[in-house]
């Protein structure tokens, strides 16, 4: 089969886009036409990537990043801004632009925020699926996501009742959330919800199979996942060709591997603290250390003359970055968790936010890296938990065993298959299941 039209609706930060690019990438491959709709900021990693760019999304580009970041990534307020007052209120603008292009789809993809995509899936007769890129979207009972806090972890974790009760009360905490999402259906002549239940939970997961993009390093599909969920295994993208500037290269080869230091590519904007203190861990350890600093504004707010043994750069690939670290330091965002991952290195992880305490968790229970609190990150405390890390035998030996695992992984092409059974199955009913 070949010559379908695939289009896959995103809403996120690179995180949310790269898994995209992998799996694009390979059904181009295989002689399918593949649409990203997505926000105007990944117009060009779209087209780096040799796919369709369509913009869905009426909201413009923040002016004031770092503010912007502040406010997405408050430890209370964060999610209901990124879910309410972008995600739900853009749902009108992002299904004006995604309906035609859909007009002659074949398929759509779409992920947790795509409100948009998820009503033309449920309404239009192309093959649906649903995507979640980290296991807390699933918000399962069975595999509670962690909050960051040990005591209630604990608690939650004791028996699948308890955390039943913490997805009951997730949902109705955010059920407002969603009610631009609910007013837009209205005025399409639809329910305010579809039969799967809120968009942001249930509704979001696709009737025709749902995607979980991620390595089952991480977690397997829950007992509650919808029937035909499969763990993909890592959907991996690296831009730029995996190549490392020359100047970053010659750094690298001139001494023993660093520490690296990065916030990914959201909450880097608000990460000035979290860089100053970072180089403070470096000198206090005697390592090298990489800042990867998101954008030259956040570097011209550092040192114009960093430290010996420091090499502050905007951006660079993490997987030959991180290959060559001697730890990474990052927010626990699910790409990067699983490029440290890849690359055989510890992590200390400082969640900020959504998925990464949940992300963060997942690491220690690997054994392969710790955790320190946004709230909490100071250059004594960090220095502390990396010179635990770098000393722990077995925290390299698990490293490097988790490494040898994701690298066999074949995620792209195996969302690849469960794409194109899906796309047969609608067009043939009595075509087998796709979650095989």
């Amino acid at each position: 089969m070949a010559g379908r039209h695939i289009v896959m609706a995103t809403v996120g930060s690179q995180g949310d886009l790269f898994p995209f690019l992998s799996v694009g990438r390979e059904l181009v491959a295989r002689g399918h036409r593949v649409t990203i709709g997505a926000h105007a900021i990944h117009r060009q990693a779209v087209a780096d990537a040799g796919l369709r760019f369509v913009l869905a999304s009426g909201i413009a580009e923040p002016e004031d990043k770092a503010a912007f970041a502040a406010r997405a990534f408050h430890p209370l307020r964060g999610p209901r801004f990124v879910v309410r007052d972008l995600a739900a209120a853009d749902v009108a603008a992002s299904y004006q632009a995604l309906a035609p292009v859909c007009a002659d789809a074949d398929a759509i993809v779409t992920t947790t925020l795509a409100f948009a995509g998820q009503i033309l899936g449920e309404t239009t007769r192309v093959a649906w699926l649903s995507a979640v890129l980290s296991p807390a979207a699933f918000l399962s009972a069975y595999d509670p996501p962690a909050t960051g806090l040990a005591v209630l972890d604990r608690f939650l974790r004791a028996t699948p009742r308890r955390g039943a009760w913490l997805r009951r009360m997730a949902e109705h905490v955010t059920a407002p959330w969603t009610r631009p999402v609910r007013r837009f259906r209205q005025s399409l002549g639809l329910a305010p919800v579809s039969a799967g239940g809120d968009p942001f939970h249930c509704g979001q997961h696709a009737r025709d199979g749902v995607l979980a993009m991620y390595s089952p390093l991480l977690g397997q599909a829950p007992a509650d996942a919808p029937a035909h969920t499969l763990v993909t295994g890592y959907c991996r993208y690296s831009p730029s060709l995996g190549s490392l500037s020359p100047p970053l290269t010659a750094f690298l080869d001139a001494g023993e591997p660093p520490l690296v230091f990065t916030l990914g590519s959201a909450a880097v904007h608000a990460g000035e603290g979290f860089l100053r203190e970072s180089m403070g861990a470096a000198a206090m350890l005697g390592r090298r250390a990489v800042l990867l600093t998101g954008s030259p504004e956040m570097r011209s707010r550092l040192p114009t003359v960093l430290p010996d043994g420091v090499l502050a750069v905007e951006y660079a690939p993490h997987g030959a970055l991180f290959e060559r670290a001697a730890a990474v330091v990052h927010h626990g965002g699910v790409g990067t968790t699983q490029e440290a991952l890849r690359a055989g290195c510890p992590s200390l992880v400082v969640p900020h936010g959504f998925d990464q305490p949940d992300n963060a968790a997942r690491v220690v229970r690997l054994g392969v890296g710790a955790v320190l609190p946004a709230s909490r990150y100071r250059a004594d405390r960090a220095a502390a938990r990396l010179r635990v890390l770098l000393a722990d035998e077995g925290v390299a030996l698990r490293a490097q065993h988790a490494a040898t695992a994701i690298r066999a992984e074949t995620g792209a092409s195996r969302a690849a298959d469960v794409i194109e059974r899906a796309i047969e199955t609608r067009r043939h009913p009595r075509s087998p299941s796709i979650a095989s």
